[in-house]
This record gives structure tokens, C-alpha cells and sequence, in this order.
């Protein structure tokens, strides 16, 4: 008996998860290290791409390819949005002391936001969570509209977010479009660089 082996070629289509990441950090005071009172970092797919400090004051582009988007006018806005987010840090930090009972030493407070995108499917979802030092804090749950915590400290911040439907309306918008719609555009102007000849 002779058996007759067929050989069929599927194409292989890899589809790739892409992360467009903020992460904001503050602390209640500038550390003898001289350590930022607050720093912000964005990352694209784990790589840095911009930069922020309560030192500098500027937001830096860390990446060739992000050094045109930053002579736009998009990036003042930007910046005057870390400024604005760097005095509501020192706030938050100070109320977040008193609610954990802490007077003396240095406390952080921070908070991670994004989204991520299925360059194959289409699929979305975005990230936002706050942690307290290095603790998490708070987070969105997005399937079910609403902020959760798992200490007793968030419940206040907690039964107030989840009040205010219009900020879930704005956070659905934001998640689901504007977000994914940068995460594109930097993934466009990173393409556009050429490449290195030999690099992997």
C-alpha cells in the first residue's frame, strides 16, 4: 500500500499586540537623591518615547523619529498638560498621607494609563491603574464602567469617580478611540524612519 502525502502551505499571518503607555509619578517631596518631585514617561510598545520632569520642565522626545512631532504645536499642549497633572500629584499626594495616617518620609503615588491594540484583529482595550507606595491603589474596569480598590484608603476616591457618569462617557471615548488613534499615528512615524541597514 503506498499513501500519497499531500502538503498544504497556509500563509502565516502574525498579528502583533501594540501598547501605547503614560505613566505619571510623584512624590511629596524631591528625595536627597534628587530624584524629580514628579516624572512622566510614555513608552510605545515598551520603548521610551518621550520624557517629562518637575526639574526640567520640558517634555523631551527620546526617539529620532519623535523630534518632528515635537516642534508641533500638539507638544505645547503636552507639556502644559504634565504641568497641570504635577500640581494635582502634589495635592493627591498630600490627602493620600492623611488617609494612611503618615506624616514623615518620602510617598509615591502613581498612576499607569493606555491602551493596547491588535494590529491583526482590530481589538482594543485600555489600561488605567493607580498605585500608592508601589501598592495598587486604584483601577478602571472598563467592561463594567467603574473604578475598583482593594484598600479601605480608595474607597472615598472610589465612590466619587464612579458617581461622576460623565468622566466614564469621556474615558470611553478616550479608550476606545483617541488613544488607539495616537497609538497608530506613532506607529506610522516610527515606520517611516528608515531603517539601518543590517539592524534586526
Amino acid at each position: 500500500m503506498r499513501f500519497i502525502i499531500f502538503f498544504i502551505c497556509i500563509p502565516l499571518v502574525y498579528s502583533e499586540l501594540h501598547e501605547f503607555i503614560t505613566t505619571y509619578t510623584g512624590m511629596n517631596e524631591q528625595t536627597t537623591a534628587g530624584i524629580p518631585e514628579f516624572i512622566s514617561v510614555t513608552t510605545l510598545d515598551g520603548h521610551q518615547i518621550d520624557y517629562y520632569d518637575s526639574n526640567i520642565k520640558k517634555l523631551i522626545p527620546k526617539q529620532d523619529w519623535m523630534k518632528d512631532y515635537a516642534s508641533k504645536d500638539m507638544w505645547k499642549e503636552d507639556t502644559e498638560i504634565r504641568e497641570g497633572v504635577q500640581q494635582i500629584y502634589k495635592n493627591n499626594i498630600h490627602v493620600l498621607k492623611q488617609r494612611f495616617n503618615q506624616s514623615d518620609g518620602v510617598h509615591t503615588y502613581q498612576r499607569m494609563y493606555g491602551c493596547e491594540w491588535d494590529d491583526e484583529t482590530g481589538y482594543s482595550q485600555g489600561v488605567d491603574q493607580y498605585g500608592y507606595d508601589g501598592e495598587d491603589f486604584i483601577s478602571l474596569d472598563l467592561k463594567e464602567d467603574r473604578y475598583i480598590t482593594s484598600v479601605p484608603q480608595g474607597i472615598p476616591t472610589v465612590e466619587k469617580w464612579n458617581n461622576n457618569r460623565a468622566l466614564f462617557i469621556f474615558l470611553k471615548q478616550y479608550y476606545d478611540y483617541e488613544c488607539v488613534y495616537w497609538l497608530k499615528e506613532f506607529l506610522k512615524l516610527r515606520k517611516e524612519v528608515p531603517r539601518i541597514a543590517g539592524t534586526l
